[in-house]
Order: structure tokens, then sequence, then C-alpha cells
């Protein structure tokens, strides 16, 4: 089971892909931190200090401007961008969901809807938008 979450980001898509990869970044909109910046190869430490969480993400693969992938708690996702006139498609591919877990799937799906909306609000406009920074 997976799911798709997609939005049109009104920035190019080597704009979009830094905001996620650069651990200067990356705390404006998603994570509270971030240890390195997201390469291949890498295991990146993430915080989450609205949810007191620590999370070590193993970075499989990344094509800078087109994709990211990793590994987070058993499931792989992939994050890629279709930059087009302007504007960027970015899509969140969760996969490796439990389809017995209708809750935690809806669950995430809002997580990735929230995470590309704060993305989107942080690149067009430069809002840091993370619950945290309320």
């Amino acid at each position: 089971m997976q799911i798709d979450t997609k939005m049109v980001v009104e920035s190019d898509a080597s704009k979009v892909f830094e905001a996620i990869v650069d651990p200067e970044q990356i705390g404006g909109f998603w994570f509270s931190s971030s240890s390195e910046r997201w390469e291949t190869g890498k295991t990146v430490t993430v915080e989450y200090k609205e949810y007191d969480a620590v999370i070590n993400l193993d970075i499989t693969k990344v094509v800078p401007n087109e994709l990211i992938e990793f590994k987070w708690d058993g499931r792989t996702i992939v994050i890629s961008f279709e930059e087009e006139s302007g504007q960027t498609l970015v899509t969140a591919t969760e996969k490796g969901l439990d389809d017995n877990n209708v809750d935690f799937i809806l669950g995430q799906k809002e997580g990735w809807v929230y995470m590309l909306s704060c993305l989107k609000s942080y690149v067009e406009f430069g809002n840091k938008i993370r619950a945290a920074l309320r």
C-alpha cells in the first residue's frame, strides 16, 4: 500500500529541492532541525521538538532537483520534483503502509498534505509555518 500526495509550488525545482535538503532551511517548514545535508548514503538525524522526537532517516537516493528517497520507520518515502514553466510539481509517495490500518494511513496522508502546504508557503512567501514556530 502506498499514498501519493501532490502540490504545485510556484518556484523552480532547485529552490524547492534545496528547502528540503539544506539543514538551514528545513526548520522553517518541516522538521525542527536536520543534522546535515541530505545526500545519498547518509543517515540524517532530524528532530521534531514539538513532539519530543528524534528520528534517523536513511537517505537512499538523491538526484539534485529531481528526487529524494529515504527510509523512515520501515517505510520508503520518495519526494519527486517536476519543473515546468517556473512551477514545480512536488510529489511525496510513502510506500510500505499496512493496508489494514486505515487510521494510520489517513494520518500519514494528512501529514504529507500539511508538510507540502508548509513547504509551499515557505518557498513562495518565506513564511516559517511549522507548528512549533507559532
